[in-house]
């Protein structure tokens, strides 16, 4: 009996290349949006954040939308076990020794690039009147923390499924997603993107060695200072 072709959406190769793109649209969607409802005369940056805490819902959704939702998605869809993407009980431990490491060592480049130590957690005086703001600030934990490792993971691991080597460490997926990544936050990031691309380079590894995510999570959480700015914006009252 011949076998069903299988649908093009549930093709990993397909699912990698849209996520990519949509990464890209999504933002610029959001973006778009927001140029439309805000005042012309507002920029998106941490001073106008500082100042006028409502405008924190931007990034969140920003980042809720365009990095997150296609790969949730995708995952439904091609009905993958979560197990997949790390998260399980199954080395945990490790997961989160190893983590707690990286996390360490990059608060001792902090030390070594500032002269002093610093968590580079930076908190904002803002106040804010929006109703639901303890609901965003678990959101800017979430969507900055855990769904940006998810977004990373599920993108190496589908890559590595394209290229049909899912073992190893240093697999074809681990290399060409971090490869991206990187490259993508150098528009935002500047050369501060090289830093951002070893942390998640560190974190792929974890994943792959120990086949479990929840360490880079917590780290990558602990680590992320803007989690840190839009949460203390948004908490500031709550």
């Amino acid at each position: 009996m011949k076998q069903s072709p299988q649908k093009f959406w549930l093709n990993p190769k397909f699912q990698v290349v849209t996520t990519w793109i949509w990464n890209g649209v999504g933002a610029l969607i959001v973006t778009s949006i927001a140029m439309v409802i805000l005042p012309v005369n507002i920029a998106i940056n941490r001073e106008a954040m500082s100042q006028r805490p409502g405008l924190t819902m931007l990034p969140i959704f920003a980042e809720i939308i365009a990095v997150g939702i296609l790969p949730i998605i995708f995952t439904i869809i091609s009905k993958d076990h979560i197990t997949l993407y790390g998260i399980s009980k199954k080395g945990l431990l490790k997961s989160i020794a190893l983590s707690l490491l990286v996390v360490i060592a990059y608060y001792a480049y902090l030390f070594i690039k500032d002269g002093q130590f610093t968590t580079g957690i930076s908190f904002a005086n803002a106040r804010i009147n929006t109703p639901g703001n303890l609901l965003l600030a678990i959101l800017a934990l979430l969507a900055y923390g855990p769904l940006e490792i998810f977004f990373v993971v599920w993108l190496i691991h589908n890559t590595d499924r394209t290229f049909r080597k899912t073992n190893g460490v240093l697999s074809p997926g681990l290399v060409v997603t971090i490869v991206i990544y990187g490259l993508l936050h150098t528009f935002s990031q500047g050369t501060n993107a090289l830093v951002i691309a070893t942390l998640f380079l560190a974190f792929g590894v974890i994943y792959k060695y120990t086949r479990n995510s929840i360490g880079p999570m917590v780290a990558w959480t602990i680590i992320n200072e803007f989690i840190w700015f839009l949460a203390s914006a948004l908490l500031s009252s709550a």
